[in-house]
């Protein structure tokens, strides 16, 4: 091999390692976006937990109120 061939496969491996950098920095932010949303969507999960525990609650406290008879017009 001479010094030219071997000057080709350095540069041709110098390009693909910067590609691949490249490649993988963008996979990392594409990582952290989507880490992120996840957050945000854990949150907002969360919140809806919350709340349908209190709807239920309110539901369970109304299911408990006294058969009452229906009013005379029925």
């Amino acid at each position: 091999m001479n010094n030219q061939e071997m000057t080709e496969i350095i540069t041709e491996l110098e390009t693909k390692i910067a590609f691949l950098e490249a490649a993988n920095d963008d996979l990392e932010r594409a990582l952290l976006s989507q880490h992120e949303r996840i957050d945000r969507l854990d949150v907002i999960v969360n919140e809806l937990r919350n709340r349908i525990k209190e709807q239920a609650s309110v539901s369970e406290g109304l299911d408990n109120v006294p058969n009452e008879p229906p009013p005379p017009h029925y």
